[in-house]
Order: C-alpha cells, then structure tokens, then sequence
C-alpha cells in the first residue's frame, strides 16, 4: 500500500501563517471599516501586519499552534450541528444563548493557553501541571472525577 508523505509542508507553515493572517486581518478591516472601508488601505495594513507575524518567530508559533485548535473546534461545532440537524431536523433546538457562549469560550481558553505557552514564563507552571496529571494518574483522575461529578451535581440540583 503506498503511503503520502507530506512532512515537507512544514516548510511552507510560515507562507500558510502569512496567508491566514493576511486573510483574518483584512475580513476584519473590511468588516468593521475602521479605516474608512477603502479597501487597497485594508489590504495594505492587512499586509504589512501579516509580514510582522511572518517574520517574528514567536508570533508565527502562535498562530501555528491556535490554528489547529481553533479548526477542531470548528469542526466539532460543524459536527454537533450535522447530528442535531439530522436527529430534530431544527438547528433552534441547540443554538442558544449556552451554546454559542459555550464555543465562544472555548475559543478564548485556546488563545488564551496558547498566548501563555508561547509568550510567558507560567507556562513552566503549566508544564508542572501537566506533568502531575501525567505521572499521578490516578490521583489526578480522581481529581477530576471529583470536579466533574461536582459540577454536575451543582448543575442537577439547581433544576
């Protein structure tokens, strides 16, 4: 069976990452119009702020490593949509107030986990976190248990 090895698109990660920025920034700039709606002055900040993400290096980690989360979530919201979609055949019945602020949430922890990965010294602290949650297992699986059993407790008895 032949196999596809596309290990050499690493080196092309920071042309995708000039891209997506590009694009972000320029829907953004257009969108609200904050500098006059004139778009070849949108498409120029849009560039010159994609060229400074490109070039810096910590920058350009940070997009590369939100950009993998922020799909997953997208995607797991696509998929959420699709089941319910197909079980009630009305979309009204999840997309609530909850719901978006829900995913809206999970998108702010994985800029905000990845900002403080890239950019900060606690994410020696989160390391340290990690590391108990991998060599304690069972301590921390039962941590863990505990929390989620708490907040559904909390959840079932306000109702």
């Amino acid at each position: 069976m032949a196999q596809l090895d596309i290990s050499g698109m690493t080196y092309f990660t920071p042309v995708f990452s000039f891209v997506f920025v590009f694009v972000i920034i320029y829907a953004l700039l257009a969108k609200t119009k904050i500098l006059g709606g004139v778009k070849w002055i949108d498409g120029i900040v849009s560039f010159i702020i994609a060229v400074i993400f490109a070039t810096l290096a910590s920058s350009r980690e940070y997009v590369e490593s939100v950009t993998p989360w922020f799909v997953v979530i997208v995607i797991a919201l696509f998929f959420i949509l699709i089941i319910v979609g197909l079980s009630q055949n009305k979309l009204d019945a999840i997309i609530k107030p909850w719901f978006v602020w829900m995913f809206i949430i999970a998108i702010l922890l994985v800029f905000l986990i990845s900002a403080l990965n890239q950019f900060s010294s606690i994410s020696y602290a989160w390391d340290s976190v990690v590391d108990f949650f991998e060599e304690e297992a069972k301590i921390a699986g039962a941590i863990t248990l505990l929390v989620i059993a708490g907040i559904v407790a909390g959840i079932l008895v306000k109702k």
